[in-house]
């Protein structure tokens, strides 16, 4: 008889015994299982608010200084749009003053040749009578008489000036006329007359003088009623 191991046997007995499965073990996603305590996540939370303040205040603070710019850059272009302006009317007020200051002047010197004409005729008088008396000296040529007459402060120096010329042959009647002006003087011979006027002068400077105080004057302006 054979001998066999103990517990051991070729035949089971009774009903058969269950297959076992093997246990399925589910592997998780490392994606998600958690990885941060709660400390750990509210320190992530506060440093990402920290963040996106810094952020914000950065981007705040961009904005806020382009704005700043934009608006400094507006202001100085309108300041110097309005210093241009007032540059050109203080051009044209200047232009305006130192027309009005040259025509001033102008007026000024007008006047004062006006008032001074009679003074320097006076002063030129004897110069112009001697003067005029040697062209119709001259112009009276072979005529037997000329004839002067001037007013009397002026008759003994044109006799004085007239004595001894060679020019004029025939006898020079000189004449003393209170009725006539300073430096007036009337010559005349057989064949023409020459004449010195100085109130024709002196009127002809005046109305000179009106002419041009009228041109240098504003006109008036036609909303005046």
């Amino acid at each position: 008889m054979a001998a066999y191991p103990r517990y051991r046997f070729d035949h089971g007995f009774g009903a058969p015994a269950p297959v076992v499965e093997p246990e399925v073990v589910e592997v998780a996603d490392p994606l998600d299982l958690p990885t941060l305590s709660e400390r750990e996540h509210q320190a992530a939370l506060a440093q990402a608010r920290a963040s996106a303040l810094d952020e914000g205040l950065a981007q705040g603070r961009a904005e806020g200084e382009d704005a700043a710019a934009r608006r400094t850059e507006a202001e100085l272009a309108a300041t110097l749009d309005q210093l241009a302006q007032r540059m050109a009317a203080l051009d044209a007020d200047h232009a305006a003053l130192m027309g009005r200051l040259e025509a001033e002047g102008a007026l000024v010197l007008v006047a004062l040749v006006r008032r001074m004409v009679p003074q320097l005729l006076d002063k030129v008088a004897r110069e112009e009578v001697e003067r005029l008396a040697a062209d119709a000296l001259r112009a009276a040529g072979q005529s037997p008489v000329l004839t002067l007459r001037l007013h009397p402060s002026l008759r003994r120096p044109l006799e004085e000036r007239l004595a001894g010329q060679s020019a004029f042959s025939g006898r020079i009647d000189i004449q003393g006329d209170a009725a006539l002006a300073v430096g007036a003087l009337e010559a005349s011979w057989g064949a023409g007359s020459v004449r010195r006027d100085p109130a024709a002068f002196e009127a002809a400077v005046a109305a000179l003088a009106d002419r041009a105080v009228a041109a240098l004057m504003p006109a008036p302006s036609s909303d005046i009623t």
